[in-house]
């Protein structure tokens, strides 16, 4: 009897906590957060040498994907170094900056590929469930030949938010429905069963402890 009131109020307890668990997570992340993140957009022509503000973005924290996207045209000398680092071989780097220079994301295309698409790229902004910017990835646009007529030293900047997408949760209602069988059966007498709480309900624990991992890894980093 005191091992069938044990293996009761277990029982309970990892409802509880599983309960508060979900709760917490669903809460967390089904509420969009006000506002936007302004970054700003800086951009090397030597490698990662130096670097120039070359514009700024603002992506919005809500699941909406919208963007806002201001930048300057590249300047004379600019296009002619532009130039030059595809003559080298080298790649046109970018940045996002954060707030207040606090966190920075990089990515890269080769120089000869934006000349080639007349500067028309597409950066790809990668966002996770509580609207921080986790990644960026910029690469050349040449999907028609429109890009043969437009202005080689004016960018034609096209901005995605990729959002993060929340992976499979655990059914917890038929797990919780399956320990108040499993606790109405005992208390009845019904049946007699020898295993541990871990070794018989291993099935549901070990994937919301894999989920919580998962998700503790993917907390917010606005650079790295």
């Amino acid at each position: 009897t005191k091992l069938i009131l044990l293996d009761s109020l277990l029982q309970e307890m990892m409802m509880l906590i599983l309960l508060m668990y979900f709760v917490s997570l669903s809460a967390g992340s089904d509420v969009d957060s006000d506002g936007d993140v302004r970054l700003r957009l800086d951009h090397s022509l030597d490698l990662g040498l130096t670097w120039q503000t070359r514009g700024s973005v603002s992506v919005a924290r809500s699941r909406s994907q919208n963007s806002i996207l201001n930048q300057e045209d590249l300047s004379s000398d600019s296009y002619e170094k532009m130039k030059d680092l595809c003559s080298a071989n080298g790649i046109y780097l970018v940045k996002l900056v954060g707030e207040g220079g606090g966190g920075e994301l990089q990515s890269y295309v080769s120089a000869c590929s934006l000349i080639e698409s007349g500067m028309a790229e597409s950066l790809v902004v990668h966002v996770d469930w509580r609207g921080n910017v986790v990644a960026i990835n910029l690469s050349a646009r040449t999907e028609d030949d429109s890009y043969k007529a437009r202005e080689p030293e004016k960018f034609d900047t096209k901005v995605t938010v990729q959002n993060m997408e929340s992976g499979p949760t655990p059914d917890t209602a038929a797990f919780i429905q399956k320990m108040e069988e499993e606790k109405a059966r005992k208390m009845n007498g019904e049946t007699k069963d020898n295993k541990s709480f871990f070794a018989k309900y291993w099935m549901y624990i070990v994937p919301v402890c894999i989920f919580m991992v998962i998700n503790s890894a993917a907390g917010p980093e606005n650079g790295r």
